[in-house]
């Protein structure tokens, strides 16, 4: 008598059912030449395939494992197995495309871990040693494992599409391209840490000393958002249509059409927003050659005693305020008035060395015409001016042209004020233009 196995059995109700290994494999997920394995008792199916076996062919796991029906003179419709096997297959396929999933996301969290490992040792190494380029290059390499890390999961959990098995085709198709997306948000979260990182290595003072947290923060957000912008828009424009044209990726028609709408108005803005910096970018360079003498006060005096008179008037006012002076050494020393029993005192330059306050005393210079007798008398500080410029042709030596260092400063202020507001508005200029991106996409889609 011929002994009963599960593979003879399997092999039994498999041309019963008019079913070739191949047929079954496809719908157990397996090859065909695992089934020839199975039929020929050279392994036996595993358990989590069993119940998966039995519905296919209508009967129970005990049948299954025993190797024959419990009721051999039973009979089954054709129509009833095949909705059957239908049902039990979906279920299959289902459970099958879960599992798959979960392990793609357990699988990212590596390659999500390894950048988070990366950013905590670049923090270490310039906060903690103020090694900005050692801390840039660990991160670097924890970027890298991760990104080569995601690529391997998302080949190795994509599922392979048979064109002739139509059933499961697009559900297979849609799955993929979802894994595509997912790994391309990784990838553009790393690469956005990664320029998170970037200050650390390209300054000088950050690659040499590390950099203070406050600048590393400052720069390091500047450079994530030109990053983001600039690699943003490379994803819409380009990346997306060759995923798409090489299949890793599959759009219906309405997504294909909203993906056309949006890539035109993303072209509009991107084009507006390059004019309109080009603009300012053209104005900072102008201003950056014109602007600091534009903005300098200049002070003209056309005769002695008002020139005079002036010098006298702001040597008082520094003194009156509190004054500052350069040392031997080049050192600026600022002297303060200080208040005693309500009355505010204020020290006098003195020429004493030793003395607590010494500053130099008022010293005067003096202004010579072509015969050489003194035709002005004025006191100098060097502390004050910036620039005093006598009209040489003239036996006079008037007008005289003078520029205090408070002008001086006021007008630097000024200049680094307009050029920051300039550098401001190409920001503003690009995030309007992300912002009307967005509201319009989203408009776009809730008429859909």
């Amino acid at each position: 008598m011929e002994k009963k196995t599960i593979g003879k059995f399997i092999s039994a109700l498999r041309k019963a059912h008019g079913m070739t290994q191949k047929e079954l494999g496809e719908k157990l997920f397996v090859s065909d030449k695992t089934v020839s394995r199975w039929e020929c008792d050279e392994c036996t199916p595993e358990l989590s395939l069993i119940p998966s076996i039995a519905e296919i062919f209508g009967i129970t796991t005990d049948e299954l494992l025993r190797g024959e029906r419990n009721n051999p003179d039973r009979e089954v419709s054709s129509e009833d197995v095949a909705s059957s096997q239908k049902a039990k297959s979906d279920k299959q396929f289902k459970l099958m495309l879960h599992s798959r999933k979960k392990k793609f996301i357990n699988l990212s969290l590596i390659s999500i871990g390894l950048t988070i490992v990366g950013l905590i040792a670049a923090m270490i190494c310039n906060l903690g040693f103020s090694k900005g380029l050692l801390g840039f290059c660990l991160a670097s390499i924890f970027f890298v494992a991760a990104t080569i890390c995601q690529i391997c999961f998302t080949v190795s959990s994509r599922l392979l599409v048979d064109e002739e098995e139509v059933e499961h085709a697009k559900e297979i198709k849609k799955a993929n391209t979802d894994m595509v997306f997912s790994s391309a948000k990784i990838f553009f979260s790393i690469l956005l840490t990664f320029a998170f990182c970037l200050p650390m290595a390209t300054m000088i003072d950050g690659a040499n000393f590390g950099l203070v947290f406050e600048d590393w923060i400052g720069y390091g957000l500047l450079t994530t958002a030109i990053v983001f912008v600039v690699v943003y828009v490379i994803y819409q424009l380009f990346i997306c249509n060759i995923l798409y044209k090489r299949g890793l990726v599959v759009f219906d028609e309405m997504q294909q059409e909203e993906i056309k709408r949006d890539k035109k108005l993303l072209i509009k803005l991107v084009c507006i927003s390059i004019a309109i910096a080009l603009v300012l970018g053209v104005c900072i360079i102008v201003w950056d050659n014109i602007g600091l003498d534009v903005g300098i006060k200049e002070m003209t005096f056309d005769n002695c005693a008002d020139f005079k008179a002036f010098m006298e008037n702001d040597y008082q006012q520094w003194y009156n305020e509190g004054y500052s002076c350069i040392d031997e050494n080049g050192n600026v020393i600022f002297h303060v008035p200080i208040q005693s029993d309500g009355v505010v005192v204020v020290y006098p330059p003195s020429d004493e060395k030793d003395n607590e306050y010494y500053y130099p005393q008022k010293k005067y210079a003096k202004i010579y015409n072509s015969k050489g007798d003194v035709i002005c008398e004025y006191y100098y500080n060097p502390n004050l001016y910036a620039v005093i410029q006598f009209t040489e042709s003239a036996d006079d030596k008037m007008p005289v042209t003078v520029i205090t260092n408070q002008a001086h400063y006021n007008a630097r202020v000024t200049f680094q004020t307009v050029e920051s507001i300039l550098y401001i508005l190409i920001v503003v200029d690009f995030v309007i233009a992300i912002g009307i991106y967005i509201i319009k996409t989203n408009q776009s889609k809730k008429k859909s």
